[in-house]
């Protein structure tokens, strides 16, 4: 099987070409020589060997940068499943997105959920990202309904209050009720609760 030669370029999107550089060059795997060069605003990267090693390479290589946004008129396009992935856990996209308008960043999730438009770079979408779903695995199993888990995630990631201090003051200001069961349910609007369990919030510590 002949040696072949091979050049595949990545442009610098939201992050550093030395950052990127560096992390394409921890994830080639090849038997072959490859370079990594950085030039006008992209990554380089030149693989010297067998066809069939160069193509596992670059697709690893693709799959590691497939949570890395795509820019369309001046802003990031993020694909949700894709960031589950990096992060090795779901969330709910809606309150990533109604963290980062909160957060004063622009942000549009798609019809179908799957796509996020937003200005905040990869390091803060990851960032915030990672946090919502660290503060899901805290939900107690009493919450029910999709809309009481996205006032608890959304108001606890932008106060980092614990999610039971959270229920606590929500119950007290009946954004929450208990039932019979002992299930906890919401009260309210989710967003109008939010808005205003962050308004008493800041009046409380101003």
């Amino acid at each position: 099987m002949p040696l072949v030669k091979r050049r595949f370029r990545v442009k610098c999107v939201d992050e550093p070409c030395e950052k990127l550089a560096e992390r394409i060059s921890d994830g080639i795997s090849i038997a072959g020589e490859y370079s990594v060069t950085i030039q006008g605003g992209f990554v380089t990267v030149e693989f010297y060997g067998y066809e069939s090693e160069i193509k596992k390479a670059w697709n690893k290589i693709k799959s590691m940068l497939a949570g890395s946004p795509k820019v369309e008129k001046g802003v990031f396009v993020y694909d949700v499943n894709a960031v589950f992935k990096d992060i090795g856990s779901t969330f709910p996209p809606r309150v990533l997105a109604e963290v980062l308008r909160r957060q004063g960043f622009t942000a549009v999730l798609s019809g179908e959920g799957d796509k996020i438009r937003t200005n905040a770079s990869r390091q803060i979408v990851y960032s915030i990202s990672s946090r919502i779903a660290e503060v899901a695995r805290s939900i107690p199993g009493e919450i029910r309904g999709l809309s009481t888990k996205y006032y608890l995630l959304t108001i606890s990631v932008l106060t980092s209050l614990p999610v039971e201090e959270v229920i606590g003051r929500g119950i007290e200001a009946a954004h929450l009720k208990r039932d019979e069961n002992g299930f906890i349910t919401l009260n309210i609007e989710w967003l109008q609760g939010v808005d205003d369990f962050l308004k008493k919030v800041k009046y409380s510590s101003g």
